[in-house]
């Protein structure tokens, strides 16, 4: 082999080195990029899982809000049931009459 034939081998093993030590650290950084998505991921899943929880819970305060209303729902709709007792109360008495 000549001078230059050999030198040529050298560069060519140097690269070839190169590569591959570039080729181990990528392949360290992929395991450390895949391990974060992972985590990122569960993260993910937990907070989809809070947020349908809290949903849930504020759809349970609309609807108790929806029932409990404001005090003067909440007066107007005694007196209306006040009114249906008594009128239940007297058809209950016109009954037994009969």
């Amino acid at each position: 082999m000549t001078e230059r034939e050999v030198e040529e081998l050298l560069l060519l093993k140097r690269k070839v080195d190169e590569l591959l030590f570039s080729y181990g650290e990528m392949q360290t950084e992929l395991e450390v990029l895949r391990s974060e998505k992972e985590e990122i991921e569960k993260e993910l899943r937990e907070k989809e899982e809070d947020f349908i929880i809290i949903e849930k819970k504020y759809n349970k305060l609309q609807l108790s809000g929806a029932i409990k209303g404001d005090e003067e729902s909440t007066q107007v709709a005694r007196k209306r049931i006040n009114k249906l007792v008594r009128e239940i109360d007297k058809c209950i008495a016109l009954l037994n009459n009969i």
